[in-house]
């Protein structure tokens, strides 16, 4: 499950928009772009604590929610 600042910053770029699937694209639907990935990383590392390497920035990472969560927790040892 994804922090509430981060799903709080989900709805606020999909307003108006059907609920997103866990398993659909964040940048198909529109809810993410290059520009929005940089600040949807900083709330992720706000809201978690992490740090993420910049390796790990590229929208393959954090192309679903579901592939958000397993980042989220695979980077919390969960």
């Amino acid at each position: 499950m994804l922090p509430i600042q981060v799903t709080n910053f989900l709805n606020e770029r999909n307003a108006g928009a059907p609920a997103i699937p866990a398993d659909a694209s964040l940048f198909d639907t529109g809810v993410l772009d290059s520009f929005s990935l940089a600040e949807f990383i900083t709330v992720i590392e706000d809201a978690t604590g992490i740090s993420i390497p910049d390796a790990d920035l590229n929208p393959e990472t954090f192309e679903t929610i579901a592939k958000t969560e397993a980042y989220i927790a695979r980077a919390l040892g969960a």
